[in-house]
């Protein structure tokens, strides 16, 4: 099996796989506990009135979820578009001004990508624009049109790089996120206190693995780890293309993307001495696998040296 099909098979895990091993418990806990029930309550009274409540919630949770990744989506596009057009502007302001901005784009991609859940990582990047317009060259009439277009995208950019700032860095509220929880934990206590038949018993399996379900879900899109991370990993890809730059990614992410054999890319590691970012570059070719693990054993060693050297202390 060669390098890049090892890659391609690499799952992406997320926090809702693991309703299958509470679904096999909740099976062997119903069967473990057949004869553990409480008749004198209204069980069926406070199952529906918990489900009310809960499905209101989970409701209200969801709806403010698929809100922020429909709102996240729209700005990671309108935020690619700016930077492709502040790059090809950039082009007619002069040699100097160009590579600065080149230099800008590549280095904010980079951030953004690796600190996803924290953007303002690349706010160093985006100030450093507006300190590059001191090497903006005017000379025509053509190039004072496209230095005001230049101007123009470049305040319309601030305001959506702003935006996903606040959005990758919101969270659900805790307190509605723990009153889930807890009418979830309760609806499935109060689903195991009501088993007597098989139908109830089903019920019981079915339904508290599907609750488990939903607060893992609920998990994965809070922080970010389905379907937008691909968008923006896309993104990133167009814009190192464009900008004539071997695309990056952490380390972590090359089980997710799809490497071209032959293709140079530049992998970071983090370097736990310094706290900063190494970054290779590799070509993907048969020995891409060894060396991508022979580093990430390098830096692994390099921890755990750092780790005990605390300890010791």
């Amino acid at each position: 099996m060669d390098a890049q099909n090892q890659f391609k098979k690499g799952p992406n895990i997320y926090l809702y796989y693991w309703t299958i091993p509470f679904l096999a418990s909740f099976v062997i806990l119903n069967y473990l506990s057949k004869n553990l029930r409480i008749e004198t309550l209204n069980i069926n009274l406070m199952i529906s009135v918990v489900s009310f409540l809960f499905g209101f919630l989970i409701t209200i949770t969801f709806s403010m979820l698929l809100t922020r990744v429909a709102t996240l989506k729209d700005s990671l596009s309108t935020e690619t578009g700016r930077l492709v057009s502040l790059f090809l502007l950039s082009k007619h302001l002069g040699k100097t001004f160009h590579e600065k901005i080149k230099t800008r784009i590549d280095g904010y991609t980079i951030k953004t990508l690796r600190y996803y859940s924290n953007y303002e990582k690349g706010r160093e990047e985006n100030y450093g624009i507006y300190e590059d317009l001191n090497d903006m060259e005017i000379k025509t009439k053509k190039q004072e049109i496209k230095a005001a277009s230049f101007l123009y995208l470049l305040g319309e950019f601030q305001p959506t790089r702003e935006k996903l700032e606040a959005i990758t860095g919101k969270r659900i509220e805790w307190s509605l996120k723990c009153s889930n929880y807890l009418l979830g934990i309760i609806l499935i206590i109060l689903l195991f206190l009501n088993r007597g038949d098989t139908f109830t018993n089903v019920l019981f399996i079915v339904l508290s693995t599907i609750i488990v379900f939903i607060f893992l879900i609920i998990e994965d899109y809070d922080n970010l780890r389905i379907g937008d991370y691909v968008n923006n990993i896309s993104n990133s890809e167009q814009i190192f293309d464009l900008i004539g730059k071997d695309r990056y990614y952490p380390r972590y992410l090359l089980s997710r993307v799809n490497l071209e054999p032959g293709r140079n890319y530049r992998i970071g590691f983090i370097d736990a001495e310094t706290k900063e970012e190494r970054m290779f570059s590799l070509q993907y070719n048969p020995k891409f696998i060894s060396r991508i693990s022979s580093l990430t054993e390098k830096f692994r060693r390099k921890e755990q040296q750092i780790e005990q050297s605390v300890n010791n202390s």
